[in-house]
């Protein structure tokens, strides 16, 4: 076991070492060298970091300052999980030392990967954090499309405001979730094998914080109605999982959980969606409110 992990740290040395000679080549920027760019044009430390994948860009660090009177910077890209957290994170440290700070790590079911996207390892900021964990890395590789999205505001929001759904999209994204319920149906969930080598970095990150006498916001991100229903008639097997994994967790590391799944508890809507995996801005304003008022002092 000893030999086959240090085969895999070897591994994922040498594809942090080959992407700092061919980085030049590969399309940049990406939205993580972008919004590493911005918090290195912060001029102070943002009191509260928003971390994620595509789920958590909609939300507004502005709409978080009203909320609970802190600054704060999205730091939630495309396909995020637990190495670019550690990386965002990380550089927001170095870059204001002496700092502590809040979090909203926004999550699915399955809660995180090791895995790390060539869109990180582009950058040499990436590539330098990612040296720090790398025992906690997969040597697993993935394959994405250079298109992530570049235009975000000074503190990492999206940019312009986003119009109401019309009755056509709203129309479509149902349907869309009517093809996930019916793929539910002829392949019911299951609960997957528990892989302790792929929570080590998330667990990593969970102490480094806390040591920095942080308590971060894990908040589970929305399911659309319809598809919540479904796997619900199945015992919801992986969030169900997911819950109870954090639970063991309590007694080593301090968190809170803001379970935001079913939007009827948070007072969203079945409209305002881009897509059925993704709320659109006015479901997000609803959702950070709710978070805000139920992170147990967290966000304070």
């Amino acid at each position: 076991m000893k030999a086959t992990r240090t085969c895999q740290l070897f591994f994922v040395l040498g594809v942090l070492a080959a992407a700092s000679t061919s980085a030049a080549s590969l399309p940049l920027p990406t939205d993580r060298s972008v919004k590493l760019d911005l918090i290195g044009k912060l001029r102070r430390g943002p009191e509260i970091l928003i971390l994620g994948d595509s789920r958590g860009r909609q939300a507004e660090p502005s709409l978080l300052q009203r909320l609970t009177g802190h600054t704060g910077f999205n730091a939630a890209v495309t396909g995020g999980s637990a190495p670019d957290a550690w990386v965002f994170t990380r550089y927001t440290a170095d870059r204001f030392p002496g700092q502590k700070r809040r979090y909203i790590w926004f999550v699915s079911a399955g809660l995180t990967t090791n895995i790390v996207t060539p869109w990180l390892t582009a950058d040499p900021r990436g590539r330098r954090y990612l040296q720090e964990v790398a025992p906690y890395l997969s040597a697993q590789t993935v394959t994405v499309p250079w298109n992530t999205d570049t235009h975000y505001r000074p503190d990492g929001s999206l940019p312009d405001e986003q119009s109401p759904p019309t009755p056509v999209q709203v129309k479509q994204v149902k349907a869309e979730a009517a093809q996930i319920v019916a793929r539910l149906g002829q392949h019911p969930p299951v609960t997957p094998p528990f892989d302790p080598a792929r929570v080590q970095l998330f667990e990593h990150l969970l102490a480094y914080v806390n040591a920095r006498g942080e308590r971060p916001v894990i908040v589970f991100n929305p399911v659309y109605p319809t598809v919540l229903d479904e796997l619900d008639k199945y015992g919801d097997p992986l969030a169900t999982s997911s819950l109870d994994y954090l639970r063991s967790l309590q007694p080593r590391y301090h968190f809170v959980v803001v379970d935001c799944q079913d939007i009827h508890s948070w007072g969203g809507t079945g409209d305002d969606w881009t897509n059925p995996t993704h709320v659109d801005r006015a479901n997000m304003r609803r959702m950070l409110r709710y978070i805000v008022a139920h992170s147990d002092g967290a966000l304070n």
